[in-house]
């Protein structure tokens, strides 16, 4: 299996340019940094009660290690080393039972937390709308590198177990899921993609 800072910088390779971070999205975040520190416990406490709820018991970070998270999201840098971690995190995921639609969704839900708190930060609306967009894309590559680091992760557990290499589990997984689409289409009365 590949470094996790090589995972980290396969998988920002693939976000469209577009919603890549900027150079100037740290300074934004900063502009808003005592606000945004101070959500930390809501953050953490979030954690507890919308995703940690849902697995089984003993699952999770500690809630001091999510407000460590949090505030190394907000302190930066948000670099190679932040992004590693990321990818870390990825495989943690796979070990504690944390899918990627649960990732995902309380992605979501802390990009949500940050835009319920930005009204009482009370910013302009061009200032709110810079700062969400900011933390989109902070959000949006932090999704990228985790969800990528868990299928990579689980793409070397079968190699490993099994002997199969990436290149055939990839050449088989497209095999078979063109076979369920054409199943899906099927089912759904569309030939449309």
């Amino acid at each position: 299996m590949q470094s996790m800072l090589q995972i980290a910088q396969e998988a920002i390779s693939q976000i469209p340019l577009q919603r890549r971070l900027r150079d100037d999205d740290h300074e934004i975040i900063q502009r808003h940094h005592q606000e945004l520190l101070a959500l930390g416990p809501a953050v953490a406490q979030s954690f507890e009660e919308v995703l940690y709820s849902q697995l089984t018991s003993g699952a999770g970070m500690p809630r001091e290690s999510l407000e460590r998270w949090w505030r190394r999201t907000i302190d930066g840098p948000l670099g190679d080393d932040y992004f590693s971690r990321m990818a870390f995190t990825g495989l943690v995921h796979v070990t504690q039972g944390v899918t990627n639609p649960m990732m995902l969704a309380m992605s979501d839900h802390v990009v949500q937390l940050v835009a319920d708190a930005a009204a009482s930060f009370q910013p302009s609306d061009a200032e709110r709308r810079e700062l969400l967009a900011a933390v989109g894309r902070v959000a949006g590559t932090v999704r990228a590198v985790v969800a990528w680091s868990y299928e990579q992760a689980v793409s070397a557990a079968l190699y490993e177990v099994a002997g199969i290499p990436a290149a055939l589990l990839t050449r088989l997984r497209d095999q078979e899921v063109t076979a369920v689409l054409g199943k899906a289409r099927a089912e759904l009365g569309t030939l449309g993609t």
